[in-house]
């Protein structure tokens, strides 16, 4: 039994089906499939149920060598970047992710790394803090910024400095506005509310409050995706209510940001990442920025 012969098991498990895990190996299936077998042979069990439509679901042998194998190829391919970092030059790629309340805060930790390090290459992703821990878990990244705290036995969280939200408009829109509004004079404005697909976020807290205050809002757009948003906001489409990180630094000289008296709406962002496994030393240095 060898790291090739784990990591063919592993595949056939993900995939569930010969055929497709030899395409995703970029092997033919005769050799995949006597790969499986003499592994079969050597513990002495069998790993897979074979249906008549060749699905290949995991025995609870399977299922327990699924895990273990798992952990075994981890902590070699920790081992092999252990020691390839060796040398004294960072390089490699950073593989991070961020909320879409944290995404500004995330970019701005990457941008520095980047002038320290040119030759870093990035993976980055947005998502729920749900998905950004399955990430971290399952190894796709090394890092997240998040507003949500998840519990989890692999992973350990940093909190940052409370972060106040703020109403956003585009210096071009002419709303009459001071640096500070009550939250009674909100409603005057067009909002524009970012609502997440998945999860809870400043639209659930926005709302509430509204709701508590028995206020009503004039809402005239629900967008999904960040981007889209502070494009909106930008073009004068409507206000909206942020977290001040969540604004670019390239925006920041085109929109004006309003604090809100006796602000109701803080979130409490962190930088989390998993502790039980080698940190690449690209993420090591993003971790230090924070």
């Amino acid at each position: 039994m060898d790291i090739r012969q784990l990591r063919y098991f592993i595949t056939i498990a993900q995939e569930q089906k010969i055929t497709s895990a030899a395409k995703k190996l970029h092997m033919a299936q005769p050799p995949l499939s006597r790969q499986l077998k003499q592994l079969e042979d050597e513990l002495g069990v069998v790993l897979f149920d074979r249906n008549k439509k060749k699905q290949m679901t995991l025995t609870y042998e399977g299922a327990v060598f699924l895990k273990r194998a798992k952990e075994i190829l981890h902590r070699f391919e920790d081992a092999v970047i252990e020691v390839q970092e060796l040398k004294e030059e960072v390089a490699g790629t950073l593989a991070v992710g961020s909320t879409i309340y944290c995404a500004a805060l995330m970019l701005e930790k990457v941008t520095q790394i980047k002038e320290r390090y040119p030759h870093l290459t990035f993976n980055i992703w947005e998502n729920e803090p749900a998905t950004l821990l399955e990430l971290l878990e399952s190894r796709q990244i090394d890092a997240a910024v998040t507003t949500t705290l998840i519990k989890s036995d692999t992973v350990q969280f940093k909190q940052l400095d409370d972060i106040p939200c703020v109403l956003v408009l585009s210096d071009e829109a002419g709303y009459p506005c001071g640096d500070t509004i009550k939250m009674e004079d909100i409603p005057s404005f067009p909002l524009i509310l970012l609502r997440p697909v998945n999860g809870k976020g400043v639209y659930n807290q926005v709302m509430n409050e509204f709701h508590r205050l028995n206020l009503e809002p004039r809402i005239v757009c629900e967008c999904h995706d960040s981007a889209t948003l502070l494009s909106l906001v930008s073009s004068g489409f409507g206000a909206s209510i942020l977290p001040v990180t969540m604004i670019p630094v390239h925006m920041r000289n085109h929109v004006h940001t309003v604090h809100i008296e006796n602000n109701p709406f803080i979130m409490t962002p962190a930088v989390m990442w998993r502790t039980d496994s080698y940190l690449p030393k690209p993420a090591q240095q993003f971790l230090d920025l924070f």
